[in-house]
């Protein structure tokens, strides 16, 4: 189960019912999605024939009628399992999500070749198209959970960029596992980078469509303290000595295009754009954008660039040149904190007073996303661009560990600013 965002409840579709299914008093199948009678219907961690509106406090109220609930522990679960999850959606006010619990004698039972879906009385094992049908209804099932999450969870991030200019938006489980591969080939590659990619630049002298390697201090100010690759309008390469490098890079930038995809959907919902504006104004973002993976090297940092609290800064503040940026951290699931990543907030004419806030979350499970200038821009500062800076955090090892993914999604070089 996907749980939704430990501070607030996910949302429910137009019109009142859930994301996913049905709402708790209807009478369908959540798989299959057909009608079905009380009796036969089955429930988690609730008793056959009992899965309507006054029992659903006592257990998940996920429903499923008995050919698809035979299905499903047929073919989506281990053999010898004493117990299983539900097979729905997740509570959504749980914070642990679904609570729902298959026993194992009511898998015993509905497995039994005596069980019948109609009378419960006697009935064969569904036969092995029916369990076929029944599997890839599930897994369309699940594929619409996972982009009705990826939707609500987008939502959310663009309320906090239109508040705040920066937001954390989990991604998806296959996301966080593009990533965990992506990180871990960098990680071997970094000792090698002088004897790996073109350095940046070797390519083109248009740094702003290079793609290669760099070392800590090369370019700019910018990379005083952090050295790794950069990759320019879909460009990939491969690193000696690391085979997985640029097939799991591949991997990861489709998966933050994906984000990124959700996220503009999100944007577009929001200010009643038409479904796909920004692609169809600015050009496929993905085959333009710019990403850099790369580690920091904190050691490096200039003695004179210094917080007011003393702290050493290692990416001066500024605004990316961006519609909006998205930065993952090598960290396992989600982390508290941003490893030094700061946002500015307050500042505003007649406002608070301007702070240094951290970002709340890192890790492979989770993005940050920055709105850039160019989106600042184009809607007239109603996504204010987040200026941001990375320090050094008071641990020597948080600072030494912090390896990022940040990605820069931006028009085509031809495309014309316009007013969203």
């Amino acid at each position: 189960a996907r749980p939704a965002p430990a501070h607030k409840s996910m949302p429910k579709a137009r019109g009142g019912k859930a994301r996913l299914g049905v709402e708790s008093n209807d009478t369908c199948c959540l798989i299959c999605l057909d009608p079905q009678p009380q009796s036969a219907l089955f429930s988690a961690a609730l008793p056959p024939g009992s899965a309507g509106p006054s029992s659903a406090a006592a257990g998940c109220g996920h429903v499923a009628c008995a050919e698809c609930m035979q299905s499903y522990l047929q073919s989506a679960l281990p053999a010898g399992a004493q117990q299983w999850s539900a097979p729905g959606p997740p509570c959504f006010d749980a914070p642990g999500g679904c609570i729902g619990r298959i026993s194992g004698d009511l898998a015993a039972a509905l497995l039994s070749p005596q069980h019948d879906d109609t009378d419960n009385a006697t009935a064969a094992a569904p036969d092995a198209d029916a369990a076929t049908d029944a599997t890839v209804t599930a897994a369309a099932a699940a594929a619409d959970a996972a982009d009705a999450d990826a939707a609500a969870f987008a939502d959310l991030a663009a309320t906090d960029l239109e508040c705040r200019g920066f937001a954390s938006l989990p991604v998806s489980a296959a996301a966080s596992e593009a990533a965990a591969r992506a990180f871990a080939a960098a990680r071997l590659a970094f000792d090698g980078l002088e004897a790996g990619p073109p350095p940046l630049g070797g390519r083109t002298t248009d740094s702003a469509n290079a793609s290669g390697s760099h070392r800590a201090g090369a370019l700019s100010s910018y990379n005083a303290c952090r050295e790794g690759f950069v990759f320019s309008n879909g460009d990939s390469y491969g690193v000696d000595g690391v085979p997985e490098f640029e097939p799991a890079t591949i991997a990861l930038l489709s998966a933050a295009s994906a984000a990124a995809r959700s996220l503009f959907a999100a944007l577009e919902r929001q200010m009643q754009l038409p479904a796909g504006w920004f692609e169809a104004c600015f050009g496929p973002l993905a085959d333009h954008s710019q990403w850099h993976l790369k580690r920091y090297c904190p050691e490096a940092a200039p003695p004179h660039a210094t917080t007011a609290d003393g702290r050493r800064v290692m990416l001066p503040v500024h605004s990316d040149p961006s519609l909006l940026s998205l930065v993952l951290h090598d960290a396992p699931g989600r982390q508290p904190g941003g490893l030094g990543l700061e946002c500015m907030v307050g500042g505003a004419a007649g406002g608070a007073a301007a702070a240094w806030e951290p970002v709340a979350e890192h890790g492979h499970g989770v993005a940050t996303v920055l709105v850039g200038a160019l989106l600042d821009r184009i809607t007239g500062g109603r996504y204010r661009a987040a200026r941001h800076r990375v320090v050094a955090e008071p641990s020597a090892h948080a600072s030494a560990a912090r390896v990022a993914a940040t990605f820069f999604f931006r028009p085509a070089p031809a495309a014309l600013l316009r007013r969203a």
